[in-house]
C-alpha cells in the first residue's frame, strides 16, 4: 500500500493536468468564439447532412473521435484509424434528430491481405413530411419529403509500425419535392500511435470532391461542407480514463473545438461525457442555453455486442438521441 499510493497519486495529478490543459483550451476557444457574430459563410455549402457526425460514443464524447477511432465509425471521423480494429467488425445506428428528422449510420470493416482493411459504409437521413405550399403561403394539399444518401468504400493501411493512413470514396445524393443534387468526394487521414501505447495523434481532411448537379439544375452548385480535423486522445495508465481532444476546421463557419472523456471503470458500463463548441451555434440566450454544445452518453457491453447510447441538447430546437450497436460477424 505504502508503495502503489505515490503511484496512484500520480496517475490522478496527471489526469488532473490532462484535464486543466483541456478545459483552458476550451475556455479560452469559447471566449473568441462568443465574441464574434454569425460566419459570412454559414449555410452556404450543401449536403449539410454530413456535418451531423455519426455514432453514439463519438457524439457522447463531443465528437473528439479522429484520435480515437476505435471503432467503425471512425470511417467518418478518420478514415486511417480502421486499420487498429481487430477482426471483422460492423456497427449500425439510429438518429432521432430534431424536427422529426432521422438518420441512420450502417459501416462494416474487415481485414485485407493481413497488412490493410476494407470497409463499407451507408449513411442517410429523412427530413419527414412537409406541406407544400403556393409562394403565397397558401397550401396545396400536397405533401412533400425530402432525404440525404450515402455510399462510400474505405482503405487503411500502414505507412509505419506507428502511423497508419486511410481514404474514403463516396458518392452522395440529396433530394427534395423531385429536385435533385449529386456529387462525389473523398477522405484522407493520418493516425500517429506513439510507443507509450496510450496516445494518439490524428490529421484528417473530410468531403474533398465535387458536386457533379445541383438542386437547380442549371449551373448553380453549392460546394461540399469541407473539413479540416487535428486531434489527440491518451488513455490514462493508472486511470480508467481517455481523455480526447480534437480541433476542426470547417470551410462554411468558425473553427471549433471538440473534447470529450470515457471512463471505463465499472465495465461492462463505460461512462462518457463531451463538449463542443459547436454548441454556440445553437443559442439564443434563454434559460436553456447552458446546455449548448454539451453532450453525453454510455455503452454497454453485452455477450459479443457493445450497445451505445448518446443524448445531445439543441437546446430551442429539440433534443437528439443516438443508438449505436458494435459487433462482429
Amino acid at each position: 500500500m505504502m508503495i502503489s499510493l505515490p503511484t496512484h497519486k500520480a496517475g490522478w495529478n496527471r489526469a488532473a493536468v490532462i484535464l486543466l490543459v483541456a478545459l483552458t483550451a476550451l475556455w479560452g476557444f469559447t471566449s473568441v468564439v462568443e465574441g464574434k457574430g454569425i460566419n459570412s459563410k454559414a449555410g452556404t455549402t450543401g449536403f449539410s447532412f454530413l456535418k451531423l457526425g455519426v455514432g453514439a460514443k463519438a457524439i457522447a464524447m463531443g465528437g473528439a473521435f479522429s484520435a480515437v477511432a476505435d471503432d467503425p465509425t471512425a470511417i467518418y471521423y478518420n478514415p486511417a484509424g480502421t486499420i487498429n480494429l481487430s477482426g471483422k467488425q460492423f456497427l449500425a445506428g439510429y438518429h432521432n434528430y430534431v424536427l422529426d428528422m432521422q438518420s441512420g449510420f450502417v459501416a462494416g470493416t474487415l481485414p485485407l491481405m493481413d497488412k490493410h482493411r476494407l470497409g463499407f459504409f451507408v449513411d442517410y437521413l429523412n427530413y419527414g413530411n412537409f406541406t407544400e405550399t403556393e409562394a403565397d403561403g397558401q397550401p396545396t394539399g400536397n405533401d412533400f419529403s425530402g432525404g440525404d444518401f450515402l455510399i462510400g468504400v474505405n482503405f487503411s493501411t500502414h505507412l509505419l509500425p506507428e502511423l497508419s493512413a486511410g481514404v474514403n470514396a463516396k458518392f452522395m445524393s440529396e433530394y427534395a419535392a423531385g429536385y435533385s443534387a449529386e456529387a462525389m468526394a473523398v477522405d484522407l487521414g493520418l493516425l500517429y500511435k506513439f510507443k507509450d501505447g496510450r496516445t494518439s495523434a490524428a490529421l484528417s481532411v473530410n468531403n474533398l470532391g465535387v458536386v457533379l448537379s445541383g438542386f437547380s439544375g442549371g449551373d448553380h452548385k453549392d460546394d461540399l461542407p469541407l473539413s479540416f480535423r487535428t486531434g489527440v486522445a491518451h488513455s490514462l495508465r493508472e486511470l480508467p480514463l481517455v481523455v480526447a481532444l480534437e480541433g476542426v476546421l470547417p470551410n462554411d463557419n468558425d473553427p471549433y473545438l471538440n473534447v470529450g472523456l470515457e471512463m471505463s471503470a465499472l465495465q461492462p458500463l463505460y461512462l462518457r461525457l463531451g463538449y463542443s463548441t459547436f454548441g454556440q451555434n445553437y443559442k439564443t440566450n434563454s434559460n436553456s442555453d447552458a446546455l449548448g454544445g454539451l453532450s453525453f452518453g454510455f455503452g454497454v457491453d453485452y455477450q459479443k455486442y457493445q450497445i451505445s447510447y448518446a443524448f445531445m441538447p439543441y437546446l430551442d430546437l429539440g433534443s437528439s438521441h443516438r443508438v449505436t450497436i458494435l459487433g462482429g460477424f
